[in-house]
């Protein structure tokens, strides 16, 4: 079981809003970052820095409004931003896990301690938050009446990658390896559940009430090279 990283650090840091820039939503990132940045925040919650992000963007005026506020990781290089990971824009996701042996939701938003590897793949489709819990909500109705293997959650990915490797081979194709920092959320009008009928209902786990859950997840990806032809 993946646990909480409660050493990462996030940063939300203002930088020159673009001239003519239309952001598509309020956790938007410029096109390019170039010039120093300002920082206005540094916390342990990725989504108290988002919300912060939003909160500065929603409400920038005068000079405030030439400057966007953006959320980095400052402990890992980025392709965007000069010094950091961006992480914003949040990817949001509805990915599965394997219903625990032993565990029982009281709703269909609720979200097991023991979360093993939920499972995202590159081509999911992006959402945001209040549609991609609908659907969570829609489908574990349905799982509750006729349980089965598999659960749904909301996982938010973060925008850059981790770590990031490209290899080739003989025949001229190109491999792309992404590990992503995903979180797993516990939506608030969802609990932990009922697992008093798991084996290890007496264990730390079941004693937890963490609100979401960081896992890596690794997409993959080949295309030919130029001049190459594909099938």
């Amino acid at each position: 079981m993946s646990g909480p990283e409660p050493m990462t650090r996030y940063q939300v840091v203002l930088v020159p809003k673009p001239p003519g820039w239309q952001p598509a939503g309020l956790d938007a990132v410029p096109p390019t970052i170039s010039e120093p940045v300002e920082l206005l925040e540094t916390v342990s919650d990725l989504f108290c820095a988002v919300a912060r992000a939003i909160e500065h963007n929603g409400q920038a005026t005068g000079a405030d409004a030439k400057r966007w506020a953006v959320v980095v990781d400052p402990d890992c290089p980025g392709c965007v931003h000069p010094c950091a990971r961006l992480c914003t824009p949040l990817r949001y996701l509805v990915s599965v896990i394997w219903w625990p042996e032993g565990w029982e939701p009281n709703g269909p938003l609720d979200v097991p301690n023991c979360v093993w590897q939920a499972e995202a793949r590159p081509a999911d489709v992006a959402l945001d938050y209040p549609k991609a819990e609908a659907i969570v909500h829609a489908l574990n109705r349905q799982c509750m009446d006729s349980p089965g293997a598999a659960w749904h959650v909301v996982a938010a990915v973060e925008n850059e990658p981790v770590s990031r490797t490209v290899s080739y081979d003989a025949s001229g194709t190109e491999s792309t390896a992404e590990v992503h920092r995903m979180h797993v959320i516990r939506p608030e009008r969802g609990s932990t559940g009922d697992c008093s009928h798991c084996p290890a209902h007496s264990f730390p786990c079941a004693k937890d009430r963490w609100r979401s859950l960081i896992q890596p997840v690794a997409t993959h990806s080949t295309r030919p090279l130029a001049g190459q032809r594909g099938d």
